[in-house]
């Protein structure tokens, strides 16, 4: 089963920032589970969403050229439940920018209260430099963020020249 945390993109700094938006409903079948009579997103799930937003921003900003894989999680701390019906307002902000990887400061919050922070380092995976299974996989990116992506505030893109 694949968890699909980006409803819709919010904003992006280019390069640098990015804000998504993900609401969560009754029927999401992690609740199910977790736990009976008290449902609860799993932590796991919070990161995964944190992992989603930084791979957004590095796959958008890339044109599509670049893969993202989350690499380590550091210092995520959690400080109130997400519960089905919270809209959780995700922002991913990059403090470090390298080759083959980007370190992230991430933050979520529902109805303006901090839910969770921490540090992701996420991977980056170029299309020219794998398999057919990545190159299918980046192939499709620009038609995953289609819906994600429409009525975006957009800042700071460079103008393309040519």
């Amino acid at each position: 089963m694949r968890y699909r945390f980006i409803d819709r993109i919010r904003s992006i700094e280019w390069g640098r920032q990015i804000t998504i938006i993900k609401a969560t409903t009754a029927s999401e079948e992690v609740y199910a589970e977790h736990f009976d009579g008290f449902p609860v997103l799993p932590g796991a799930l919070q990161i995964e969403a944190m992992a989603q937003a930084c791979g957004a921003l590095l796959e958008i900003c890339s044109d599509y050229q670049v893969f993202s894989i989350l690499l380590i999680v550091e210092k995520v701390k959690f400080r109130k439940m997400v519960h089905p019906g919270d809209q959780m307002v995700i922002t991913a902000t990059l403090e470090q920018d390298h080759e083959d990887s980007a370190k992230f400061l991430t933050e979520i919050h529902v109805e303006d209260q901090l839910v969770a922070r921490g540090s992701l380092l996420v991977g980056k995976v170029r299309a020219e430099n794998e398999s057919s299974d990545y190159q299918n996989t980046i192939s499709g990116l620009e038609k995953y963020y289609r819906f994600p992506l429409k009525n975006t505030i957009i800042t700071g893109k460079p103008s393309s020249h040519g």
